[in-house]
C-alpha cells in the first residue's frame, strides 16, 4: 500500500499507511513533497493495523505541528493500543471514527442527526436523539440533544445533550467552552480550561470529566 491522501468532512485531509508501507522518514518526504497541495488544511494521520512507538508519534506529531501551512489534528487508527498511547501524550486520536454508543432508555423513534459543517454564532441545530456535529461548534452557537453529543472538531459554543434523560454524553475533540449542561446538569468551566479528547458523561446521577487537561 503506498501513501494515499484523502479529504474528509471533519478533518479536511488525512493521509493513510499501513503496516507495510509505514515509515516515518517516507511519511515525512512524502508531506513536504505535497506541501502546497497541503496548505490551508487540517491534517491527520491515518494508520491501520500497526502498532505505534511513542517516538514515532511525537517525530510526527513534532514534524507536522512545525510545518506552517498545516493545522496538525492527531492521528486515526484501527488499534486500541495506538489511541491509549496518543491519549497519554496528550495528542488528539481517533475521534473522527466513535462508535455512538446506544443508550437502554433511546426508544426506536429518536433519530440520529448528522450535521457536516461548522456552526458559527448565531447557529442553533437540536435532535431528539444523538447529534454528530461533523465540523466545529464556534462560540456563539448552540447545540441541543435529547441523546448525546458528539463533535468532531473544536467545541467552544454552547451544548445542552440528554435532555429528559438521566444518562447521556458530550465528546469532542477539542473543547474550550465556556458551560455544557448534560442530563439538566450544569458545569462551568474557566476560560483558560483547554481539554483535547474531551469526554464528559452523566451516570449514576453523577456528571464527570474524563479526558486529558491542556493548560494554554
Amino acid at each position: 500500500m503506498e501513501f494515499k491522501l484523502r479529504g474528509t468532512n471533519v478533518i479536511g485531509i488525512e493521509i493513510i499507511t499501513d503496516s507495510k508501507s509505514f515509515n516515518v522518514e517516507a511519511i515525512k518526504n512524502f508531506i513536504l513533497e505535497k506541501k502546497q497541495l497541503l496548505k490551508g488544511s487540517r491534517f491527520i494521520v491515518c494508520v491501520e493495523d500497526r502498532k505505534l512507538s511513542k517516538n514515532e508519534i511525537i517525530e510526527l506529531s513534532l514534524f507536522i505541528q512545525n510545518i506552517d501551512e498545516l493545522t496538525f489534528c492527531g492521528f486515526k487508527t484501527n488499534l486500541k493500543e495506538n489511541r491509549e498511547l496518543c491519549i497519554s501524550l496528550g495528542i488528539p486520536c481517533d475521534l473522527s471514527e466513535m462508535e455512538i454508543e446506544k443508550e437502554r432508555e433511546r426508544a426506536e423513534t429518536e433519530e440520529v442527526k448528522f450535521v457536516r459543517k461548522t456552526l458559527r454564532s448565531g447557529d442553533k441545530v437540536t435532535s431528539t436523539g444523538d447529534l454528530v456535529i461533523l465540523g466545529d461548534v464556534n462560540p456563539g452557537a448552540e447545540v441541543e440533544a435529547g441523546g448525546n453529543v458528539y463533535v468532531m472538531g473544536s467545541l467552544r459554543g454552547i451544548v445542552k445533550a440528554g435532555i429528559g434523560k438521566s444518562e447521556a454524553e458530550v465528546r469532542a475533540l477539542y473543547f474550550e467552552a465556556p458551560r455544557l449542561e448534560i442530563c439538566n446538569q450544569e458545569r462551568a468551566f474557566d476560560r483558560k480550561e483547554s481539554y483535547i479528547n474531551f469526554k464528559a458523561r452523566v451516570k449514576s446521577g453523577k456528571l464527570k470529566i474524563e479526558s486529558l487537561k491542556k493548560g494554554r
